[in-house]
């Protein structure tokens, strides 16, 4: 491994209009981790933020390649209700993403010697090891991002988890699900409530590396919103009840998932939002 610390560095402010044709430009890592059996969420959580993340960061070879870390975790016993076709009974307790500046990167940095050494092992203390688990290398569509320093921390985020219908093609699917995220903006009393967006599109295969099997996960749509109360808002929006779902049936294949969860910057060099050294605030059942 030929990388020098820190690394190297990639303008996050290029951006592709059709960013799912190539494999080309920074990556996105997404991770949907599910809590090893036994482990109540307040426990998972707490290990997740206060342990595991500071610790990854501290290890400079492999943290070297970390662009930026997010940690967003569910919101204990689901407060916000999204309509009945998003499922919402998911096993995640939150999701984790992280860029990296290309898909070459990716391999360098699960085959560094840290990774099995000591990443690995300490993801077992608490992550479960059943198959449940969920991870897409992806390439993101920012569609809306008014502020790019905006202080993500504390933001309530929903994760729209979706599939592509068995009968339309990669290139098909993935134009479809850009406009469909672009169809939501243009309506004015749905744009207001929403701080970002972003459409994160799984990478074609195959990767060039060996030893990594994605999910059947093709494209997660990221909304975010100041708080619940602006996300429900959206959500029982009658612009979206009336356009968006329609809309949904024509691009996505049934069974999307949905995912509410509270963001945590852990590291960030794309933007001088401050990152979360300390736990973030959460109330537990």
């Amino acid at each position: 491994m030929t990388t020098p610390n820190p690394g190297p560095w990639v303008n996050p402010e290029l951006q592709e209009g059709e960013p799912w044709k190539t494999q080309d430009g920074i990556v996105k890592f997404i991770e949907f981790p599910v809590p090893k059996s036994g482990m109540s969420p307040r426990a998972f959580h707490l290990y997740w933020q206060k342990h595991h993340s500071p610790n990854v960061m501290n290890i400079t070879s492999f943290a070297q390649f970390m662009r930026k870390y997010n940690s967003a975790h569910k919101y204990p016993g689901d407060p916000l209700k999204l309509p009945a076709r998003y499922d919402q009974a998911v096993p995640f307790e939150g999701a984790a993403e992280v860029w990296l500046n290309s898909i070459n990167e990716v391999g360098d940095w699960f085959s560094n010697p840290v990774y099995p050494g000591l990443i690995q092992p300490d993801e077992l203390r608490f992550i479960s090891q059943n198959g449940d688990v969920e991870v897409i290398i992806a390439k993101e569509e920012r569609l809306y991002e008014p502020d790019p320093d905006m202080t993500e921390s504390l933001k309530s985020k929903v994760y729209l988890i979706v599939n592509r219908p068995a009968e339309v093609d990669y290139h098909a699917f993935h134009a479809a699900a850009s406009n469909h995220a672009k169809l939501i903006l243009k309506q004015a009393s749905l744009k207001r409530w929403l701080k970002k967006l972003v459409l994160s599109h799984k990478l074609r295969e195959p990767l060039p590396f060996e030893g990594f099997q994605m999910s059947n996960i093709d494209a997660v749509l990221e909304l975010w919103f100041d708080d619940l109360n602006a996300a429900k808002a959206f959500f029982e929006d009658q612009a979206f009840a009336r356009d968006i779902a329609a809309n949904e049936t024509k691009v996505f294949a049934p069974g999307a998932r949905g995912l509410v969860a509270r963001t945590r910057v852990v590291h960030d060099e794309f933007s001088f939002q401050p990152s979360t050294t300390q736990p973030m605030p959460f109330f537990w059942d």
